[in-house]
């Protein structure tokens, strides 16, 4: 076994095999795959092989689509036998909100150039010659690339590729340890030697877990059972020899394909169960769970309406097998937080599908620092220590049960909570608030009413909360309303080096002393890594306020150009509560509980001082992310009661209201303000998102100055727009498209009411100028809705209120 190398893989399923693939291509081939078993062990080689491209997000589509595009000529390129069937796939409807859903599905692909269509039930009977839709199905959805692939044979031709291009590959090697030697280099140890590298990746499939702990982390990673069975030889089908597409029943919780001459057919049908929860064993490689036919016997009931084809097959075999799940049911895949050039790609219950994506992210990560695809969604940093164990299990458990589940925006999970809440959540909860997650914090998002209560019914349209959140609006609009917003991202940048730190990693010039700024932080390529609120207290003292769920990201980013002296940086703070009032009466009610002065002079728009607010210490920011007169209150835990108590006591008679998350979106949308990891991220330029202005073209250095200037010569392949919309139907939904004159112009990136004005909003991104006044149409559940390309802010153009 080599005793060097530049990158250890730990895994030799689909996952790990694809990585060391990727990076063989990309020109790294000092690599080295160690495997504790024979490769394709663990996950991959009892898994069914599908390769959908279904999925309820644009970078799933690709992530589909990249995978069945490299799949189906692998075996030529690399010169090895893969059973891989291109069958297409349909996925059924029993319900109309299920048909809608699938409409949404079929403009996310418009907004990408795949080709999803929606059928008939006669259309999927014609190209089914052993399905029947019977009365209760309506509609559904075809795929025309799903396919399978034989997963074993999939993984060594990933394996030859690799080796022939110079990789090597220790199977039946255990790893015993990772460490880290002073020299930065980590140190591999195995029962058969160690290894140096200067990059480790965790590949380990559901072992992941215990790979991160080699690390000092403890990843969310659950191990749940899933089944399928296949049927025996069936005469039917040895005598009709042809492919036909992959079933997907969601509303009775099956699937079904060719398996040879024989059915496969697997279910979500049953309540998820968490595996191993005393502890994995050391070894289960080619092993499988006990059979659990109960299971599969009230889905295949259903299944038989379908398929009566299934009546005459007999079963061969039960494959109940380990899948991995996270808490939201997405990969971690990418850098380990405060490891450096350490990376996870574990969790994957689309294992085969997304080993493709896997391998080619990590690969970018390793060999150009930065990947063309945003793939937050998948850092394995989104998670901190708040998701333990027993959360991630509740939590996995219940993503399970909904893997067939329509995913309704505004679905509020509640499995495994609460984690962590501010010590306003039973003052809160007493009051009506309607409580989510973000980041692990439960925040409220609505507040119900009298006449306005959580019913917990989910749909596309018109939802309960819909009037409580308009109320809240109106409240902040006319008088005045406050937040507890829990979960602020705080970082305190302190030194006499702070300065030009900052300078260097923030794109736009920094505040004077008091000030506030908006700032972006851009990759090398000038892709916009994230956002923060710049408040400067002194000269040499910084505070900084980002996205709640990119700490443990943007801690890592703000590390990796922290000098070695000269600057302290710390993630939190002693202030990490905090408070929004906002609203028109916001100064008259905070006024009287300070003996500070808050007056327009003293306290301007984007300002920052620290004072005392109804006796305890604040740090109040004069900033609005709703768009009228208001501050952020950032206050110590202990002091957070107290202060809210004081301001709900005067607030009485202003007509305060509570308000949550969802007031807070809508708001921001009328502002046209933009949200990390909706409206903007590292697919975009600052010139695409309209955020430009914030780049200060005047400084000399700063991360990704040279490719930002070369983009202000060249053209923009998108442009940054808002629209009013001309009807009262649904909001529209992320991705969906946008036409002009009936030819694909763009997508959208996020929407809902606005409130106040009193009509729908979207932003987007256009393919072309985005001129105000122009007409086009966002389709919306398949349906063409009108809309004027319009100027931004929708509410308060001027921000004259904010600024009063």
């Amino acid at each position: 076994m080599k005793t060097h190398a530049h990158v250890v893989v730990i895994g030799g399923g689909a996952v790990g095999m694809s990585i060391l693939y990727h990076l063989a291509k990309a020109g790294v081939s000092d690599t080295l795959l160690i495997e504790k078993n024979e490769l394709t062990s663990g996950s991959t080689w009892h898994a069914a092989g599908n390769i959908p491209t279904y999925a309820n997000s644009q970078g799933g589509m690709r992530a589909g689509n990249y995978a069945w595009r490299l799949y189906k000529d692998l075996a030529q390129a690399v010169d090895a036998p893969i059973t891989y069937r291109h069958t297409g796939a349909f996925w059924t409807a029993q319900t109309q909100e299920r048909v809608d859903f699938y409409r949404h599905l079929v403009g996310i692909a418009d907004t990408l150039g795949y080709d999803l269509r929606m059928l008939t039930p006669c259309e999927m009977e014609a190209m089914h010659p052993y399905y029947t839709a019977g009365t209760r199905v309506i509609g559904g959805l075809y795929d025309p690339y799903e396919g399978d692939a034989d997963p074993s044979q999939l993984t060594q031709a990933l394996a030859k590729g690799a080796r022939d291009l110079g990789a090597a590959i220790a199977r039946f090697t255990t790893v015993r340890a990772i460490t880290r030697r002073p020299s930065g280099d980590w140190l591999v140890a195995s029962d058969r030697g160690d290894v140096v590298c200067q990059v480790v990746v965790n590949a380990a499939g559901y072992y992941g877990r215990r790979v991160g702990q080699m690390v000092g982390q403890s990843l969310p990673i659950v191990t749940l059972e899933h089944q399928y069975l296949v049927t025996e030889a069936l005469a039917e089908l040895e005598a009709d020899p042809a492919n036909f597409p992959l079933v997907r029943d969601p509303d009775s919780m099956f699937y079904l394909r060719r398996e040879r001459n024989g059915l496969l057919m697997g279910s979500y049908g049953h309540a998820g169960r968490a595996a191993w929860l005393d502890g994995m064993p050391d070894c289960f490689a080619n092993q499988l769970f006990p059979d659990s036919v109960d299971d599969m016997m009230e889905v295949l009931e259903a299944a038989l309406e379908h398929i009566p084809l299934l009546r005459q097959a007999g079963v061969r075999r039960f494959v109940n097998g380990p899948i991995p799940y996270s808490p939201d049911g997405a990969p971690l895949c990418g850098p380990a937080y405060g490891m450096p050039n350490v990376f996870h790609a574990c969790g994957f219950p689309v294992g085969i599908t997304h080993s493709a994506a896997a391998g080619k992210a990590i690969a970018e990560w390793i060999s150009e620092g930065e990947t063309e695809w945003d793939m937050a969604a998948w850092d394995p940093r989104r998670f901190g220590d708040w998701a333990g164990f027993d959360y991630a299990v509740d939590r996995a458990c219940d993503l399970y049960e909904h893997q067939y589940a329509i995913p309704y925006p505004h679905r509020i999970w509640t499995s495994g909570r609460p984690v962590c809440q501010t010590p306003l959540a039973e003052r809160l909860k007493t009051k009506g608030a309607v409580f989510g997650q973000v980041a692990g914090w439960e925040r409220a998002f609505w507040f119900e009413t009298d006449t306005v209560r959580n019913n917990g019914d989910l749909r596309f349209r018109d939802e309960a909360w819909r009037e409580a959140a308009r109320g809240e609006c109106l409240g902040v609009r006319d008088r005045v309303g406050i937040m507890d917003h829990g979960g602020f991202t705080r970082f305190e940048v302190e030194g006499p080096g702070a300065g030009d730190y900052l300078n260097h990693v923030f794109c736009g010039e920094l505040p004077a002393v008091g000030r506030v700024k908006l700032g972006y932080m851009l990759t090398p390529r000038a892709r916009i890594w994230s956002e923060a609120t710049i408040a400067r207290l002194d000269e040499d003292r910084y505070l900084l306020y980002g996205p709640t769920l990119a700490a443990q990201r943007d801690h890592d980013w703000l590390r990796r150009f922290l000098p070695q002296t000269g600057v302290r940086l710390r993630l939190g703070s002693v202030f990490d509560a905090a408070l929004m009032v906002m609203g028109p009466k916001s100064r008259d009610l905070l006024q009287p509980l300070t003996g500070d002065d808050l007056s327009r002079d003293a306290a301007p728009f984007m300002s920052v001082r620290e004072i005392t607010v109804a006796g305890a210490p604040a740090r109040a920011l004069r900033v609005s992310y709703v768009g009228e007169l208001g501050w952020e209150l950032h206050l110590r835990p202990a002091d957070l009661t107290a202060v809210y108590d004081a301001i709900a006591e005067r607030g009485a008679d202003a007509g305060l209201v509570d308000f949550g998350s969802y007031a807070l979106n809508a708001m921001r949308l009328e502002k046209g303000y933009r949200a990390w990891g909706a409206d903007f991220g590292t697919e975009h330029t600052m010139f695409e998102a309209g955020l430009d202005r914030f780049v200060s073209r005047r400084k000399r250095h700063f991360v990704g100055r040279d490719a930002f200037l070369a983009q202000s010569a060249g053209p923009q392949e998108y442009h940054f727009a808002g629209f009013l919309l001309e009807d009262d139907g649904p909001d529209p939904l992320p991705s969906d498209p946008i036409y002009v004159n009936g030819q694909l112009a763009g997508h959208v990136s996020s929407a809902g009411m606005g409130f106040r004005i009193g009509s729908r909003v979207a932003l987007g991104y256009l393919k072309r100028p985005a001129v105000p006044g122009h007409r086009v149409d966002i389709k919306i559940f398949g349906k063409p809705v009108p809309a004027i390309v319009a100027r931004t802010p929708f509410y308060d153009p001027d921000n004259a209120r904010l600024k009063d």
